[in-house]
């Protein structure tokens, strides 16, 4: 069972917020010229990139992808930060605290992700 920390949901929080969906598939030109979508093969999603996938299933009309709501967990972190109407944390300790959980991620959300402004 995992313990759960700050770390742990703040982690999971970030997976879902910073999410980007050209992880999960992208466009191409298929044999004909026409557009095809190509999906990623889930053995080689990231294991934050899989935090981030809510569903995925066969319908009539091809497969569909759910991601998580991106919206809310960016507002859960601006609550948690105080990046608006909360005083939970000072903002220079909320970007280093945020900088240091995007570093350990930096093969999902990139470099840079967090600034001061």
């Amino acid at each position: 069972m995992r313990k759960i920390t700050r770390k742990a949901v703040l982690g999971e929080l970030a997976a879902i917020a910073f999410s980007d969906f050209s992880k999960f598939a992208e466009i191409a030109e298929g044999e004909n010229g026409e557009q095809v979508i190509i999906l990623t093969d889930t053995k080689k999603l990231s294991a934050d990139c899989r935090k981030a996938l809510a569903s995925m299933k066969a319908g009539t009309k091809g497969i569909e992808i759910k991601l998580y709501d991106k919206l809310r967990a960016l507002e859960l972190l601006c609550r948690i930060y105080g990046i608006y109407g909360g005083e939970d944390m000072a903002e220079k300790d909320a970007l280093t605290e945020l900088r240091g959980l995007f570093a350990e991620r930096s093969d999902v959300f990139g470099p840079g992700i967090v600034s001061d402004t």
